[in-house]
């Protein structure tokens, strides 16, 4: 069914392309998904033989480059990748020769074959390709594990709004310190757009304006807060919740919900609140927060809240000293002044009376730290750092019932990012080891290695490198 699907999809491609080229967007996700876990990258081989869309042709090599030296076989897709140098024009070639590159980098077996087509791409008319060979024979030749792993498989994914927003704050704020490129929030995946309406992509309309690239949930609140005079001295944001955290039910008076977002030294508490009574206004809206460890710094209370209009308020808390002292659990209060108001005109009662509303308790984990960064050659990072500052701890979860319960547990745990598709279990499978990659709000690049065995409980090993041994003895000790 696997390969049927994938079969189907790249004829979908490349008969439907020919008669709509704005069906790309739709069917080239799908295509692209489909690819990285079934034999479908041999179709996208094929495909790119006559591919006129120089778009599209430069978005299947870097797939190929990323997901071929990880197949079975990746010497049979180099012919493809270098025919696209020699045949198609400057923008594919030079995409073909950083795919070359890539399986130079990952497949030891085939670097002096990789070696001898990136010198010939070094003749090439084009100086983009030219470049691209010299730069990418240098870091090969070097054979130095950590400049290829961060010049060639882990390529930079800082966020673009961070990145300006910390350049900004640096410049404005000298600092001893040479600027620190770890420092910079990760990108995201772009939020998600509900489509206005449907349309049929079989149907051949007016060309459309091509979009405009979604932002990811992160750019959109870094843009927000960084908009709020109050937080602008607070540097960027390193990191926001993925998702709302509800602190009371929907059907209740007041429904909550907060979003965390986590700066070098404070935590910003977003609470977007709705009022659910239509003979209520309520003004000076805020939220009173208590917990050990944290001190609370200001409140930004929203003016005004009318029926069913949703508003915002922020609660500032200094970060502790002590990251181990950051997970905690957070009182929260809603405070108020209600005025009674008309249901059918909306008008308020001059005069109005002090009100609270008790909200759930708010959980900090240690995942508010950490930054999910990816790595394609997790045991060249891992074999980077030292491992004399390694930590390592065994622990048995009774309360878990299977492996894949504790594979996403430690996920969520942690708030690192999974790599080579460690978060998958094979089906059948009574171990597993699981990979993890993130960076701390401070710069430092952690990685945790969970080995994962279940026997009607799971057992597991957790070992942490990065160059802080106290942060490593953090990330084991704190499960």
């Amino acid at each position: 069914l696997s390969v049927c699907l994938s079969v189907c999809l790249s004829v979908c491609l490349s008969v439907r392309l020919s008669v709509c080229p704005s069906v790309c967007p739709s069917v080239c996700p799908s295509v692209f998904s489909l690819a990285t876990l079934f034999p479908g990258l041999y179709h996208l081989c094929e495909f790119i033989e006559d591919c006129e869309h120089g778009v599209l042709a430069t978005k299947i090599l870097h797939l190929l480059g990323r997901e071929g030296p990880k197949t079975p076989t990746p010497s049979k897709f180099i012919r493809y990748i270098y025919n696209r140098v020699i045949l198609e024009n400057p923008t594919v070639r030079a995409a073909a020769v950083t795919s070359l590159a890539k399986f130079g980098a990952v497949c030891a077996n085939l670097k002096p074959s990789i070696l001898v087509l990136l010198r010939r791409c070094l003749f090439d008319t084009h100086d983009e390709v030219r470049d691209r060979a010299t730069f990418y024979l240098g870091v090969l030749e070097s054979n130095n594990p950590s400049l290829i792993s961060q010049y060639l498989l882990d390529t930079l994914q800082s966020s673009i709004v961070g990145l300006q927003s910390l350049l900004v704050h640096y410049i404005d704020n000298p600092a001893k310190d040479a600027f620190n490129l770890n420092s910079v929030p990760i990108t995201t995946a772009p939020a998600e757009v509900t489509p206005s309406s449907k349309t049929d992509d079989m149907v051949v309309d007016a060309p459309r304006k091509p979009a405009l690239p979604s932002k990811s949930r992160q750019e959109e609140f870094a843009e927000k807060l960084g908009s709020i005079p109050e937080f602008a001295r607070l540097g960027p944001v390193f990191k926001s919740s993925s998702k709302p955290i509800e602190l009371s039910e929907s059907e209740t008076e007041y429904y909550v919900q907060c979003n965390v977002h986590t700066f070098p030294r404070h935590l910003v508490l977003q609470f977007d609140v709705t009022n659910t009574l239509n003979d209520q206004q309520l003004e000076n809206v805020m939220v009173e927060v208590a917990a050990e460890s944290y001190h609370v710094l200001g409140h930004l209370a929203c003016p005004v809240l009318t029926y069913n209009n949703p508003g915002t308020c922020y609660t500032l808390l200094q970060l502790p000293e002590d990251p181990a002292e950051v997970p905690n659990t957070l009182t929260c209060t809603l405070k108020f002044l209600v005025k009674d108001c008309d249901p059918a005109t909306g008008e308020a009662d001059p005069v109005g009376y002090d009100d609270e509303y008790v909200l759930e308790d708010l959980t900090i984990g240690l995942n508010a730290l950490f930054q999910k960064v990816f790595k394609s050659n997790f045991a060249a990072a891992w074999d980077e750092l030292s491992p004399e500052k390694q930590a390592d701890e065994t622990y048995t979860l009774t309360t878990v019932k299977s492996l894949e319960g504790a594979v996403e547990q430690l996920i969520t745990f942690f708030g690192m990012q999974p790599c080579e598709r460690t978060e998958r279990i094979a089906e059948g499978k009574s171990s597993h080891i699981l990979l993890l990659a993130g960076y701390f709000k401070d710069g430092v690049e952690c990685l945790i290695k969970t080995k994962i065995v279940f026997d009607g409980a799971v057992n597991m090993k957790v070992s942490a490198r990065s160059s802080d041994t106290s942060l490593n003895e953090l990330l084991v000790s704190s499960i």
